[in-house]
């Protein structure tokens, strides 16, 4: 081969190595062990869990590396291109002369050719960087949306653990309430047989016995529920034994997210995975405008070709050896596409208006989303405080309405009125629990930020 030749191709694939911009690399994803049924399973646990048995994530994640691929494969246009070509067979030819014979010649022999063609664009007027510009969007927009079934998931699986956790308590606060009514009814048995207490006294002890052990059975079955939705939700059989972390006070956590409405609404705009991915599929729609544009201008390419023939026998008569080389710039002018790039370039454009829309739609909707979140959890906070001197007020109530039945001085409706709002204020204490904890995990996810909520 011509070293004028090697030498150009060589410096050609050398610049062209540094003005390729860098590609960005595949990210590892890790998935945790297996399940120990022997260790209690926390939230951060059992999200991590969810994620990976969720196909959907990892149908998102799979999306996002075919446009990591994409927007790879459009850099390559900034690469020259070599192509080679070589061919070998015999042939034979016969000329002849009618007038002439002393003339006439024979060639039978092997024929061969080999080259390299190297053809490169320079400049294009933006339509490499426009098909660039698009291919990243729509990695962006990938990528978004592998975030927002993430967030989707982690909700998902985040509700479905605190359902366990307050389906436990509740059936904890149930056992507790026929605890009490076992209680209540031993005293009233024990009155009734001492001749210093009423038969119906003894019977509504018992029928408020009978109704604690109904509500205890009933949340025994919510609980299992709940726990073959979560076991379901971890990719394993609802019938799996799960032992999960008790439910929690909040410890110090109900100011957390308290920040003003329009603070965290302004913070969901610029950081919520929707919002994103409608910014990325308007910004990759006004890339393809400019695409289209770009494909009726010229464009300018360096072209080199080497070539060594020998013995074409279509060009000559004797054994020969044939070297061709050439370089040089070519410019391509299009001068009539039928109205094809315009139109394709005004279509593009209201495309791009349509997602701009999109855009506004999205932002409108979270910064919605963001004002209800934020008055649920205020809300939900106030209940939590007050819950809490609920339960201790119930208590207190209960004591003493338990001690003026045993004293003689009170009676059997007050005792279980009072035995009644305790339970009733457990119950409503674990609620307003579960439900902070809710609220606190839905206001997170409207932000876009569920990763600081677990």
């Amino acid at each position: 081969m011509n070293r004028h030749l090697t030498r150009l191709c060589l410096a050609a694939l050398l610049l062209a190595w540094t003005v390729v911009p860098g590609m960005a690399a595949e990210a590892l994803d890790a998935c945790p062990g297996r399940l120990d049924p022997a260790q209690p399973l926390v939230l951060s646990s059992a999200v991590a869990i969810a994620l990976c048995a969720d196909p959907q994530v990892r149908e998102a994640w799979l999306s996002q590396l075919s446009s990591q691929a994409s927007l790879d494969a459009e850099y390559s246009a900034y690469w020259p291109t070599v192509q080679a070509q070589a061919s070998s067979g015999r042939a034979s030819r016969k000329t002849r002369f009618d007038n002439f014979p002393e003339a006439d010649s024979t060639l039978n022999t092997r024929t061969n050719s080999y080259g390299l063609n190297l053809n490169w664009v320079l400049y294009d007027f933006g339509l490499r960087a426009a098909k660039v510009e698009g291919a990243r969007q729509l990695l962006n927009a990938a990528s978004s949306s592998r975030v927002e079934k993430i967030q989707a998931t982690v909700l998902a699986t985040s509700k479905a653990f605190y359902q366990v956790q307050a389906n436990a308590a509740l059936l904890a606060a149930k056992r507790s309430a026929e605890s009490l009514a076992a209680s209540s009814l031993k005293a009233a048995t024990a009155k009734y047989q001492a001749g210093a207490g009423e038969q119906s006294d003894r019977l509504q002890a018992q029928t408020t016995h009978d109704q604690a052990q109904l509500e205890r059975v009933l949340a025994e079955g919510d609980y299992a529920t709940a726990q073959g939705a979560l076991a379901s939700a971890l990719g394993l059989s609802p019938s799996a034994p799960l032992t999960l972390t008790a439910l929690n006070e909040p410890a110090g956590q109900e100011g957390e997210f308290m920040a003003s409405v329009d603070a965290l609404m302004e913070q969901a705009r610029a950081r919520h995975p929707a919002i994103e991915k409608a910014r990325a599929d308007w910004f990759a729609t006004r890339a393809r405008a400019d695409e289209a544009r770009a494909e009726g201008r010229p464009k300018v390419s360096l072209f080199s070709s080497y070539q060594q023939e020998d013995t074409p026998i279509d060009q000559v008569s004797t054994r020969q050896q044939i070297e061709t080389w050439s370089v040089g710039v070519q410019i391509t002018v299009p001068i009539f596409d039928g109205f094809l790039s315009r139109r394709r370039a005004r279509a593009a454009d209201y495309e791009a208006g349509a997602r701009e829309q999109a855009l506004e739609q999205a932002e409108r909707s979270v910064a919605l989303n963001v004002w209800k979140s934020r008055q649920a959890l205020d809300a939900r906070t106030r209940a939590l405080v007050i819950s809490r001197s609920f339960v201790a007020s119930a208590g207190q109530s209960h004591q003493v309405a338990l001690g003026r039945y045993k004293a003689g001085v009170g009676s059997i409706i007050e005792l279980l009125r009072a035995q009644n709002e305790l339970a009733l204020a457990e119950q409503r204490r674990v609620e307003s629990l579960v439900n902070w904890y809710t609220a606190r995990l839905q206001l997170a996810a409207d932000l876009g930020q569920l990763n600081g909520a677990l």
